[in-house]
């Protein structure tokens, strides 16, 4: 039996669900649990390796070439909310274990898997609030001004039609891990300065404010003390609105100058009273023992 850990990934929805799941996929390494990731790119799988350590991992494009690597006597974790629930069940059907996680809050399990979700406890299952232990160290110096950080993805380049909303706030832009050659230089009309995504965790950890639309990332700023605001991007659904107020995170619900600026200058201090490090090993030790 072989263990398969499948995150949806790409330039088109980014890497919050591999910033999620890498963590989860090393604590249970830890455990003794051998763990392939699969991703829909390989780009996707280097950065694993490069920022989380993940040793073996396998690009599928996609979700039905899993079929092609797996076999029924293999476990199959999956971190998506591709294809249907047709789709899923086939899947808990054929895969000797079939676990899923997912962000929407009114999921449910189907026949023969086992369902966990970001945004809810179902059964015995934790919520899978999960953050990179490394965000938990302390971390006094918060002296990096404010930053803004889209997300990893930007296929059709919205953030260059919205960035007019960051004209004059003295905002540091965090590059994409997926942002086209050159694309900085576009923005930087908008910003103060533009930095590199591969400065992603340093920038993060050192920000006074960290402005975010990634969802993951801004519970990552919340438990690294750096006073996260959750910026909506159009088109995107409540859900992580109503998480982030969960959280204490403000919410900014628009691109729109004058209230970013409201929000920032209100300087709320956000003090982490609700993600946990142990959550991390919670949530391993339940898809462990799951997955006999």
């Amino acid at each position: 039996m072989k263990i398969y850990y499948y995150i949806n990934t790409g330039h088109r929805v980014g890497l919050d669900r591999l910033r999620r799941s890498a963590p989860i996929i090393n604590a249970l390494e830890e455990m003794g649990v051998e763990i392939t990731m699969l991703t829909n790119d390989f780009r996707a799988g280097e950065y694993a390796k490069e920022q989380f350590g993940i040793k073996k991992y396998v690009s599928v494009d996609i979700v039905r070439n899993i079929a092609n690597i797996a076999t029924t006597s293999d476990v199959l974790i999956f971190d998506s909310q591709e294809e249907s629930r047709v789709m899923w069940e086939d899947m808990a059907s054929y895969f000797h274990k079939f676990i899923r996680i997912s962000d929407n809050p009114d999921d449910f399990a189907s026949k023969n898997e086992v369902l966990l979700s970001s945004m809810k406890e179902i059964g015995d299952a934790p919520q899978v609030n999960v953050v990179d232990p490394r965000y938990f160290d302390e971390n006094e110096e918060h002296n990096g001004g404010i930053v803004y950080f889209w997300g990893d993805d930007d296929y059709e380049q919205k953030l260059l039609e919205l960035s007019d909303a960051f004209e004059g706030l003295d905002i540091t832009l965090l590059e994409g891990y997926y942002f086209f050659m050159q694309y900085g230089s576009e923005l930087s009309k908008k910003f103060k300065t533009v930095e590199e995504s591969e400065d992603y965790d340093e920038i993060l950890k050192k920000a006074d404010t960290f402005i975010t639309s990634s969802p993951q990332s801004a519970l990552e700023a919340l438990v690294a003390g750096s006073n996260p605001i959750y910026l909506k991007k159009p088109g995107v659904s409540n859900t992580w609105d109503n998480m982030m107020k969960t959280y204490n995170i403000p919410v900014v619900s628009e691109f729109n100058n004058k209230l970013i600026k409201e929000k920032i200058s209100e300087k709320l201090i956000n003090k982490n009273e609700f993600l946990k490090k142990e959550t991390l090993y919670k949530v391993s030790s339940y898809i462990k023992d799951n997955i006999r």
